[in-house]
Parts: C-alpha cells; sequence; structure tokens
C-alpha cells in the first residue's frame, strides 16, 4: 500500500512538474514572439535609413556648382560650357539644366560665344539648348538675340524657332526661326523675315 501511495504521488508531482511547465511556456512564447516582431521592425526601419542615406548623397551630387563641360570635335574646334549651377536629371543622365549656360566655341583664331537665362546640354546628342534672353555672337562682326536656341558642339551650326533678331551693322533683320551654318556666317532665316537699314550717319 504504502508503495502504491507513493506511486501515486509521484505521478501526481510529474503532472504537476507539466502542468508548470506548459503554464511558464504559455508565459514566455507570447513575449517571445513580441521580441522577434520587434527585431524585424528594427531591422526594416535600420534597412531603410540605410538605403535612403545613399539616395540622399547621390541628389546632392546631381547638383552641381559652376559646372563646365568641354571637347573637341573631330575637325579641331573645341567648345566649352560654363554656367552658375547645374542639375543632373535622375530620368536621363544625360541631360544637364544648366543655369546662366555660357557656350563658347573656338574654330581657329576664331571664337563664337552664346549665353542665356537657362540651358539643358546633352551630353550624349552633343547639343545645348538655350532659352530667354539668348545672345550669340559669330565672331564675325555679327549678333544675334533669340529666345531660343539649339546648338551642336560638334559643328557650331545653330537653330531656333523662337523669335531672332540679327544686328550686323547698320542692319538689323528679324525673322520667326534661324538656322546657320557650322561657320556661322550664311543665316538661313525663314518666316516673318523683316529687316531695317540704317544710312551711315
Amino acid at each position: 500500500m504504502a508503495m502504491g501511495a507513493a506511486k501515486l504521488m509521484t505521478d501526481a508531482d510529474r503532472r504537476a512538474h507539466r502542468l508548470a511547465q506548459v503554464r511558464r511556456l504559455r508565459r514566455i512564447l507570447p513575449i517571445a514572439a513580441i521580441a522577434l516582431l520587434l527585431i524585424c521592425l528594427l531591422q526594416v526601419v535600420v534597412g531603410g535609413i540605410s538605403r535612403s542615406a545613399p539616395e540622399a548623397g547621390e541628389a546632392e551630387a546631381a547638383r552641381m556648382l559652376s559646372p563646365r563641360f568641354s571637347g573637341r570635335a573631330p575637325d579641331g574646334r573645341r567648345f566649352a560650357i560654363t554656367g552658375e549651377s547645374g542639375i543632373r536629371n535622375e530620368a536621363d543622365l544625360n541631360q544637364i539644366q544648366i543655369a546662366a549656360p555660357v557656350l563658347t566655341l573656338q574654330d581657329g583664331e576664331r571664337t563664337q560665344r552664346m549665353t542665356a537665362l537657362a540651358g539643358v546640354y546633352d551630353e550624349a546628342a552633343h547639343t545645348l539648348r538655350l532659352t530667354g534672353e539668348v545672345k550669340i555672337d559669330t565672331g564675325a562682326r555679327t549678333q544675334l538675340s533669340a529666345q531660343e536656341a539649339v546648338i551642336d558642339t560638334r559643328t557650331g551650326a545653330i537653330s531656333g524657332q523662337k523669335g531672332l533678331r540679327v544686328q550686323a551693322g547698320p542692319r538689323q533683320v528679324e525673322a520667326e526661326s534661324f538656322s546657320t551654318d557650322e561657320d556661322g556666317d550664311r543665316i538661313i532665316l525663314k518666316g516673318g523675315v523683316r529687316g531695317r537699314l540704317e544710312a551711315p550717319q
């Protein structure tokens, strides 16, 4: 009888021990689940910060102070583009917006100089689009002013579709669109061409 009672107590102790373990697991498991969830959230936040930091650096690097681009055409013609500031287009890295651009084309001893309020330089196409108060000195005693002009930096050819005024000595000519040859000596005017010739004093 004593042995049977002892066995029953041992079984009861075992059941009590198992029940105690179950109760402890019921308390520990929710805490562990919450801890794992917090760790996952922390990893997501840290990962997001680490990814956003390079993006901010790239956006900052896309802005340029006093940008300068230069090159030489196959025929030896040299060009240089400068400006007050520049921003590279993130969607198309070949496109750079330039504030107050200045383009200089050097062909031997002859220099052409062009300025504007704004411009977009396409590195792939080798073109510069000038907009707003465009001033062009062809280096051949001829000054052009327009609201828009597109210059091929490889050839020096210039074209535009918005209001051109040509000043060559006492002669003034206006047109809606224009284009020039590579040397700037020949200007083709189209649309609403009108001119004025002032007699020398």
